[in-house]
């Protein structure tokens, strides 16, 4: 055990507090974070529009209904990389105590720069849908990243338009962006210049063609997945919030091929929605701890956070048990029960037993079972359903382990006490 905290003292801390002190992954961490419900609001709509229910969907279209319905499912996840532009550009700049609207406004005027649009005969100018959505979204990172970083620099050095005193403060905020903001849309301007006379034609090609599809191919891939999902049960098991600091990294790429998903373009079950639909293990833990344990510690334990389990929250179960450092916990907290329980979704999904997810976003705090109907698919709450069992059966040995210590150390107290 000593070696193992060394080890962490000397790589897991620092490569953690790196992350956290990451200013561009911390932005697009809290980036992604704020416009969750964006994507939520999209795949409610998208659930409404595709509820599977024959009937439902035909009085849809019979009444012309069907692609109004979409409309806000358009204006969302179609748009998704605007989105991401702004949230990523204001949370750069609100972190170092900032103007972040200015920093997001001017992250967005410089990812549409970049974007190509188009002339119609009629000389109207329109921007299709394609890199305005998640196609667009590495590029939306990297602008509105280089965007904050700048407009922080000039506002910290002091290199804006000072308004004379009694200006009112959102007017001389407007004008310190000024500066920034037109030498950002300049340079922004001649590498849109640039990347439209190459074969490329825009840096979005680019940039979809080198990095975003081999980046997904990567993360998208089962043993990417799966490392992933065991690396963030591994930093929580030191007491490090492993899907914070994780988050800037996966969340992109997951989220793209669940935009994929819905639009029909990829079959491939991996994602934030199949992230979040494997949630049962805190309540199988929970149950575990009441019908199978008998120390008092540990039942309490189990009566306390079962709340909070059905939302998924399992705090009270990593620091009340607890996990963190537990060495009885390592082995079924870090690799057994998430290895297991994800291979069983994904199984589910690629042989077809269960009906695949459509890729739209539902909260992670909506209860195991009636996730899979919030989503319309009984199959997957059906899923659920089979996998708490399965997660127990997993963590029972090793919780029964750690019952009979703590369980002798109470009798010892007792006995001392007595």
């Amino acid at each position: 055990m000593d070696k193992i905290n060394s080890l962490v003292e000397k790589i897991l801390l620092p490569f953690s507090a790196w992350v956290n002190n990451n200013k561009s992954l911390q932005a697009i961490s809290k980036g992604f974070m704020s416009i969750l419900p964006v994507t939520i609001i999209s795949s409610l709509f998208y659930l409404i529009a595709n509820f599977p229910i024959s009937a439902w969907t035909n009085w849809l279209a019979s009444n012309g209904l069907d692609r109004f319905v979409l409309i806000p499912y358009n204006v969302t996840m179609s748009l998704f990389a605007i989105y991401a532009a702004f949230s990523i550009g204001y949370a750069y700049a609100a972190n170092d105590n900032e103007d972040g609207l200015s920093s997001g406004i001017l992250s967005l005027i410089n990812f549409l720069i970049v974007t190509p649009y188009i002339i119609d005969e009629a000389g109207e100018l329109s921007y299709g849908f394609g890199w305005l959505g998640c196609k667009g979204l590495f590029v939306a990172m990297i602008v509105a990243v280089i965007t904050a970083k700048v407009f922080v620099l000039f506002q910290k050095k002091g290199w804006v338009i000072k308004m004379p005193d009694g200006v009112p403060p959102f007017v001389g905020k407007s004008f310190a962006s000024l500066i920034p903001g037109f030498l950002l849309a300049l340079v922004f301007m001649f590498v849109a210049i640039i990347f439209a006379k190459t074969s490329f034609g825009s840096i979005h090609q680019l940039i979809y063609t080198y990095l975003q599809i081999p980046l997904t191919n990567i993360g998208g891939s089962l043993p990417g997945y799966l490392f992933m999902q065991v690396f963030i049960q591994f930093l929580w098991w030191f007491g490090i919030h492993g899907f914070n600091v994780c988050a800037g990294i996966f969340m992109p790429i997951y989220l793209s091929i669940d935009a994929a998903r819905l639009a029909g373009e990829t079959t491939n079950p991996i994602g934030m929605s199949l992230m979040t639909v494997v949630g049962q293990s805190t309540v199988a833990v929970c149950l575990v701890m009441l019908l199978f344990c008998k120390s008092r510690q540990l039942k309490e334990i189990g009566k306390v956070a079962m709340p909070a389990a059905v939302f998924n929250i399992g705090e009270p179960v990593v620091f009340g048990v607890p996990n963190v450092l537990n060495p009885y916990m390592f082995l079924p907290s870090v690799v057994i029960v998430p290895l297991v329980t994800n291979l069983f979704f994904y199984l589910g999904f690629v042989s077809g037993i269960v009906t695949p997810l459509s890729g739209a976003q539902v909260s992670m705090q909506v209860p195991v079972v009636l996730y899979g109907l919030v989503q319309g698919n009984w199959m997957v709450a059906l899923w659920q359903l089979i996998a708490i069992p399965l997660a127990m059966v997993l963590y029972l040995p090793f919780y029964k382990m750690y019952d009979k210590k703590l369980l002798a150390e109470e009798q010892e107290r007792e006995a001392a006490n007595a």
